[in-house]
């Protein structure tokens, strides 16, 4: 028979007790307000008192219990991303940058899709609010009237990303996807392309892509022919309608495609039917997506800031949560990279060689 006396013989199997708040505190002399504040990250604490409670932590083995934090103090430190799709690498960008820059002042990301559905946006958003997230990131700025409503009523900081649109309703954070659309159709009249054809995913349901065939079209010259293609936002779909384009009697020497999955796709068809790119015909892509400097020939495209855009986000939530900074607007840049898909058309460049 056993002769430990009871109440040690369940000290054992309760196992060794846990050092808390208090126990951080009496270790390195500090209120326990002070040890508070630093389990709180705030600001006021000063950098030697920190690190004296960071190192006793560590020494007594403890880590303070999320949930009572957040049941403690009403913050959960947590932003929700609800963004089209992780499919693309473009989002991994984006939002690698977005928890990169969270993890760093002390905050977690949480993540929902929406394939582009603004009823399943509006779901996601719902219930990542629910699970106490204190701010909202969106993408673009076509978001059911419900949504809208819900984070005025509960009067959440959110940003909408991939656009910059001033007169909108709320801040957005992003690029201006007409004057890119724009620019990228006046890069390839420059070249002397004068038949273009445009591929393009789908437009009802995604406005970055809808706003992005704007500036295409205001920047299409009476003298130009540009035909626009609609198809899945994937290489497959980009092949296929690149294919059918040569295919045609269009007679188009350029290709320009609102997405790099969608050039890539273009690339592809171009191979297999021995088009020379390009001397034959020209690509062009929209994003600028990590393979696109090493694919061959490497991509002439639209390099989008998404990583900035991220880091930008991030830090403007974490500014309006902590210290009620206003959330406003920024307009980031976007540049054409000139790579080894594009040159002028081949009549042109005859012409050209046949003058030296």
């Amino acid at each position: 028979m056993d002769s430990t006396p009871r109440n040690q013989r369940n000290r054992g199997m309760r196992g060794p007790r846990k050092s808390g708040v208090r126990e951080v505190a009496a270790a390195t002399g500090l209120s326990v307000a002070t040890v508070s504040r630093v389990l709180n990250n705030a600001a006021s604490v000063r950098a030697d008192t920190r690190n004296r409670v960071l190192r006793a932590m560590k020494e007594l083995g403890f880590a303070p219990n999320p949930m009572a934090r957040a049941l403690s103090t009403r913050r959960t430190r947590t932003i929700a991303a609800v963004i089209p799709t992780l499919e693309h690498s473009i989002f991994a960008r984006f939002l690698n940058a977005i928890e990169l820059e969270l993890a760093s002042r002390g905050y977690a990301l949480v993540i929902a899709t929406t394939e582009n559905d603004a009823n399943l946006e509006l779901e996601r958003s719902r219930a990542l609010l629910d699970m106490g997230a204190e701010g909202l990131i969106l993408s673009g700025a076509t978001h059911r009237e419900d949504l809208l409503e819900m984070i005025a009523r509960r009067d959440i900081p959110t940003l909408c990303t991939s656009i910059f649109q001033p007169d909108y309703r709320l801040p957005t954070i992003g690029y201006d996807n007409p004057h890119l659309g724009r620019n990228t159709i006046n890069y390839l009249q420059s070249l002397g392309h004068r038949r273009i054809a445009v591929i393009h995913g789908p437009s009802g349901n995604n406005d970055r892509t809808a706003t992005r065939i704007e500036g295409v079209r205001a920047g299409t010259r009476e003298t130009d022919e540009v035909t626009f293609f609609e198809t899945s936002l994937d290489v497959t779909g980009g092949t296929i309608v690149a294919q059918g384009i040569l295919e045609s009697d269009l007679g188009a020497t350029a290709i320009l495609c609102l997405s790099d999955v969608l050039a890539l796709g273009a690339l592809f068809a171009g191979a297999r039917a021995g088009v020379r790119i390009p001397r034959d015909l020209s690509v062009m892509g929209f994003d600028d997506l990590d393979w696109a400097a090493h694919c061959s020939p490497p991509l002439t495209t639209i390099s989008l800031p998404n990583a900035r855009m991220g880091r930008k986000c991030a830090a403007a939530l974490v500014a309006r949560l902590d210290d009620g900074v206003e959330l406003n607007g920024e307009r980031l840049p976007a540049d054409i990279v000139v790579r080894g898909t594009t040159a002028a058309p081949a009549a042109d460049q005859s012409r050209s060689e046949a003058s030296l």
